[in-house]
């Protein structure tokens, strides 16, 4: 579809997605308050209500509840870093929008028919569970629907079924790397040729990484339950930047303190309007996460317009010593050493002293040489990246800690 055509769908459907979102008590008080008629093109998305997590925790459980709960099919939430969680509902037309949006996202990403596909994730509440299921099959692949299991029952099921297609969040991915150093030949009694890795912050640097020891392709995938879960970004094999499906979100960049909106290539806060949810059908939300959009075509031919990889979340950022840093920062520097498994840990202590500890692979810790190599090394960088001097400590493989779900990559015992 051309540029024109999905910009006059886009205002069409923003239309409609304002009155639905009238039913939302909060949205309508303040769509009111603004005096809100109608819009007509897409600039008046500025005029229109932010959304905020704040909102959606205060609205819990049936809060941001639109439709009769006799409609709604199904209810997720988020996984929660506070007492209550996020809530998001589903119609009968929601979940068949979310499998065709799931299905072209594995597509884009090169599964095919004929592909075997297992999700690692749980299949609960987390929308990266059943949604990714429902996706893999509509677009008619063969599904393991395995959840969440170590990795040595998750690398048995994929050996015994063939999997070629797998979805995981990134940290695990690394565990299978690990894995694969410590045993020989299990990567030769695998099919798997693609990744699906999201759900929790990681760099290209780590990406290659993972490419390269597994010998898979890897696809970093975008989505957030507020907005209805993963399936609204996804890279293409161009791997320049992921598509955000355009006929179904609209998206703006924003000053994260302002709230204003920033031009193409400037970085700022990602805010997300899904234009066709009706059992949620929340405006503007700021998803927190700080990206850009990126200016120009696409070599796969795909005309949606990308973003690129998340930097961090804006609330992911900490001070020390009056500088902030993102732990991406420090990823991209340990990920880049090939020495590294990619595992590491940021401990902030005392009055502001930073420790960053990593992990290397066994051969690396074997070497005192290399040991020392790799410390001075990354201290350096880190002290280019952000001007701060930091203590590296170089660990062997498996000396930090492992979590089933996502990655914790900063602890902060500072006496603030």
């Amino acid at each position: 579809m051309d540029r024109d055509s999905i910009k006059k769908m886009q205002i069409k459907k923003l239309s409609a997605a304002l009155k639905r979102a009238e039913k939302i008590p909060f949205l309508r008080e303040r769509i009111r308050e603004r005096r809100i008629g109608g819009v007509s093109d897409l600039g008046d998305v500025a005029k229109l209500p932010f959304t905020t997590k704040k909102d959606l925790i205060n609205a819990f459980p049936f809060g941001a509840l639109a439709v009769p709960l006799n409609r709604v099919l199904r209810i997720h939430t988020s996984s929660g870093s506070t007492n209550k969680p996020v809530t998001t509902f589903y119609t009968k037309r929601d979940l068949a929008i979310w499998s065709e949006l799931m299905a072209r996202g594995l597509a884009c990403a090169g599964a095919r028919r004929g592909d075997v596909f297992q999700n690692t994730t749980s299949q609960g509440f987390f929308t990266g569970g059943l949604g990714l299921i429902q996706g893999a099959e509509r677009l008619g692949l063969t599904v393991v629907p395995l959840g969440s299991a170590n990795p040595e029952k998750q690398l048995e099921v994929m050996g015994n079924f063939g999997v070629t297609v797998f979805h995981a969040i990134p940290s695990f991915a690394l565990r299978m790397m690990e894995m694969f150093e410590a045993s020989n030949g299990l990567r030769a009694s695998l099919k798997i040729r693609i990744g699906i890795l999201g759900a929790e912050p990681w760099t290209k640097e780590t990406r290659r990484k993972i490419e390269t020891s597994l010998g898979i392709g890897a696809f970093n995938n975008y989505g957030l339950a507020e907005v209805g879960g993963p399936g609204v970004a996804i890279e293409c094999p161009q791997k320049s930047g992921l598509h955000v499906w355009e006929d179904h979100f609209l998206m703006e960049v924003v000053d994260p303190t302002t709230g204003e909106p920033l031009e193409e290539e400037e970085e700022g806060e990602l805010v997300i309007t899904p234009l066709d949810r009706e059992a949620m059908p929340i405006l503007r939300y700021r998803t927190g996460d700080l990206t850009k959009i990126i200016d120009g075509k696409c070599e796969c031919g795909r005309t949606h317009r990308r973003i690129e990889w998340i930097r961090g979340r804006i609330d992911d950022m900490f001070k020390v010593r009056g500088v902030g840093v993102y732990p991406s920062t420090i990823e991209k520097i340990i990920a880049s050493h090939k020495e590294s498994n990619g595992n590491f840990l940021i401990v902030l202590s005392g009055v502001d002293d930073i420790t960053v500890k990593m992990e290397v692979s066994s051969s690396a810790w074997s070497n005192k040489e290399t040991v020392e190599r790799i410390r001075n090394s990354v201290f350096e960088e880190i002290k280019d990246a952000t001007l701060l001097r930091t203590i590296v400590e170089v660990c062997p493989p498996g000396a930090l800690p492992r979590q089933e779900g996502k990655a914790k990559r900063l602890i902060d015992q500072r006496r603030l």
